[in-house]
C-alpha cells in the first residue's frame, strides 16, 4: 500500500474524533455562555422576590406589633351570659365604630348599662390611644405581603416557596383575630370559638419570616 495513503487511512478517524470533540466542545461553551446571564438574571429576580417578602413581613409585624395590646384587651373582654342578643349586638357595633368613647356607648347603649369588664376596657384603650379602632383596621392590611409570597412561590425552589406559603397563611391567622377584635367582638359565635392567644400568633409569624429569610440568605449564597 502506499505509504501516503496508509499514512492518511491512519490519521482520518483521530480527525474525526478530534472535530467531534471540537464541536461538542463549541456547543458547550455556546450553552454555557448562554446560560449564565439567564442564570444571572433570574437570581437577580430571586433575589428581589425574596427582599420584597422580607420587608412586607417586617412591615406586617411592625403594624401588629403597635396594636397587639389593642386586641388583647378586646379578645379578654367577657359578657355576662345574662346580656341578650340584642344589647350584644348594639353594644359590638357601637364599640367598634371609630371615635367611640365611653359616653358615647352609653348613650347608644341607653336604658341599658355598659357591662363593667367592657367599661374597663373601654376606658384602658382610651388612654392607650383614642384611635385604637382605627389602628387596629390600618393593621389589617395584607395585601403587599399576599403579592410578595405569590410572586416567590413562583420563583421557587420550592423549599422557599413552602415557606412562603406558610408565611403567608400565618399572617391570614393573624389578620383574622385582628378582623375580629376590630369587626366583630362580643358576638356569640367567637366566644364559642377555641380563641388563640394574639401574641402567640405574632410569635409564630415573626419566627416563620426569621425562617424564610435565613433560607432565602443560604440559597442566594449557594448559588
Amino acid at each position: 500500500m502506499d505509504p501516503a495513503v496508509a499514512a492518511a487511512l491512519i490519521t482520518t478517524p483521530t480527525a474525526v474524533l478530534a472535530s467531534a470533540a471540537a464541536y461538542a466542545a463549541g456547543r458547550a461553551q455556546a450553552r454555557s455562555a448562554h446560560r449564565g446571564p439567564v442564570d444571572a438574571v433570574r437570581r437577580q429576580h430571586q433575589r428581589d422576590a425574596y427582599a420584597e417578602l422580607s420587608r412586607a413581613a417586617l412591615s406586617y409585624l411592625s403594624s401588629t406589633r403597635s396594636v397587639m395590646l389593642f386586641v388583647r384587651q378586646v379578645h379578654d373582654v367577657r359578657l355576662p351570659d345574662d346580656v341578650t342578643s340584642g344589647v350584644r349586638y348594639r353594644l359590638g357595633r357601637s364599640f367598634i365604630r371609630p371615635g367611640t368613647r365611653r359616653d358615647d356607648l352609653a348613650h347608644d347603649l341607653a336604658p341599658d348599662v355598659i357591662p363593667p369588664d367592657v367599661d374597663h376596657t373601654l376606658v384602658l384603650l382610651e388612654m392607650l390611644s383614642p384611635t385604637w379602632q382605627q389602628d387596629i383596621r390600618d393593621a389589617n392590611q395584607l395585601d403587599d405581603l399576599l403579592r410578595a409570597a405569590s410572586v416567590v412561590t413562583l420563583e421557587g425552589p420550592d423549599h422557599l416557596a413552602e415557606l412562603a406559603g406558610q408565611l403567608r397563611d400565618q399572617a391570614i391567622s393573624v389578620q383574622r383575630c385582628w378582623h375580629e377584635a376590630a369587626v366583630t367582638p362580643f358576638t356569640r359565635l367567637r366566644q364559642q370559638e377555641t380563641e388563640q392567644d394574639p401574641n402567640d400568633m405574632y410569635v409564630r409569624l415573626k419566627e416563620t419570616v426569621e425562617e424564610f429569610t435565613r433560607a432565602a440568605r443560604t440559597h442566594l449564597n449557594n448559588h
